[in-house]
């Protein structure tokens, strides 16, 4: 009956989006010609939002909501909230709520205030960047020296990236205070890397990989 229905609507050429929790050619019982028809569309991953991209949510839903909140605010919300978009924009909605009760301005110290009683993501407290530039470092057989140097062959810059993206997602940490432990670098420089090795995480599966091994290196 299903597989007649997917006909009919794709006969009708409806716009037809499904998920599930593995390909479908891992469905066990899924029938060969339901595994083919599935095989014609894109098939995507779909993944909780990074960091970044949680800024950039919040930064719209606060634009749109008419809400002046600084970038700093806006990160620390982003940084505490790592499980769905619904839960990040509840927060954004809990900190506009407190703000109008106290009557005070949307800022860092209110939202710690306002978020302080939610289960929000326990960051890596213990976790400081020297260490996650000594598992890096390690990992592609390089040293912490050459991570915070500036030597700008493949061979560095790539492990330098990913160990600048990994000390933003994994510590509650600046921008300018990431680049001070990578040698004093601006932190244009840190967020450059981070766009790049969250743009390569698309496309780029040997990166995807180091970093999957990397987190589960340094989240145990």
């Amino acid at each position: 009956e299903f597989f007649h229905t997917f006909e009919t609507l794709y006969n009708d050429q409806k716009q037809i989006v499904m998920t599930s929790d593995r390909l479908p050619t891992e469905i066990p019982e899924l029938s060969e010609r339901l595994v083919s028809r599935f095989a014609w569309g894109l098939q995507v991953e779909i993944t909780p939002p990074d960091l970044e991209t949680r800024i950039a949510i919040l930064r719209k839903k606060a634009e749109t909501d008419g809400l002046a909140i600084d970038d700093s605010t806006l990160d620390y919300i982003a940084s505490q909230v790592d499980t769905n978009i619904r839960e990040l924009e509840g927060a954004l909605v809990k900190v506009q709520a407190h703000a109008t009760i106290e009557r005070e301005d949307i800022n860092v110290d209110l939202a710690k205030e306002a978020l302080a009683d939610l289960k929000l993501v326990q960051k890596n407290r213990g976790l400081q960047i020297s260490k996650i530039q000594e598992v890096v470092a390690n990992y592609f057989q390089t040293s912490t020296t050459e991570l915070k140097g500036k030597k700008r062959v493949k061979q560095i810059v790539v492990p330098r990236q990913i160990a600048m993206y990994l000390s933003r997602e994994l510590i509650d940490s600046s921008l300018p205070k990431i680049g001070q432990e990578f040698g004093g670098k601006d932190h244009t420089t840190v967020m450059h890397a981070c766009d790049k090795i969250s743009r390569a995480l698309k496309t780029d599966a040997e990166i995807k990989a180091a970093v999957y091994d990397l987190k589960a290196m340094l989240e145990h």
